[in-house]
């Protein structure tokens, strides 16, 4: 039985080749920045959908509660754009050695985009482990204040409030 090559290994070699002639070539390079630029774009929205969903599920039980939200959402954005800025860095200065050949230069900008890949999605967790952390906070409900020295009062009781 005649066993044809599987078209995913067909376009990743056609690829790795293209990027290994061209890999010292500017077009080569701006390749490579053109794809770390749809994948950030991609983890943008991804953050999005995330800091969405969280809202959604655990909308903000007042205006307190959704100010420190969209704060942490902003925070949020901004240290992935902080990162997105070091990765784009990363692809525009890294030196390309005059003794690399092709396939190392090709290597080495593989292993970039690997490495800005995790950094991703390493952040993307913690922002969703925040989120979570977030969204459990304001399911607990809040004591309210205690008079010092005066027992918590009985369910149903009146509480002192900020």
């Amino acid at each position: 039985m005649k066993s044809y090559p599987r078209p995913l290994a067909v376009a990743l070699l056609l690829i790795f080749t293209w990027t290994a002639q061209g890999a010292d070539d500017p077009a080569a390079r701006a390749l490579e920045q053109n794809q770390l630029l749809r994948q950030q774009q991609q983890d943008q929205l991804q953050l999005r959908m995330l800091q969405q969903q969280r809202s959604t599920q655990s909308p903000p039980a007042d205006a307190r509660q959704r100010q420190a939200i969209e704060q942490l959402e902003l925070d949020q954005s901004l240290r992935q754009q902080q990162l997105q800025t070091q990765q784009q860095r990363a692809v525009q200065i890294r030196p390309e050695i005059p003794g690399d050949d092709a396939g190392t230069r090709e290597s080495k900008a593989q292993l970039e985009q690997v490495r800005a890949r995790q950094e991703s999605r390493r952040q993307l967790e913690q922002f969703d482990r925040e989120l979570q952390s977030a969204a459990q906070q304001r399911r607990r409900p809040d004591p309210g204040y205690r008079l010092p020295g005066l027992p918590d009062p009985a369910p149903g009781t009146l509480r002192l409030r900020p």
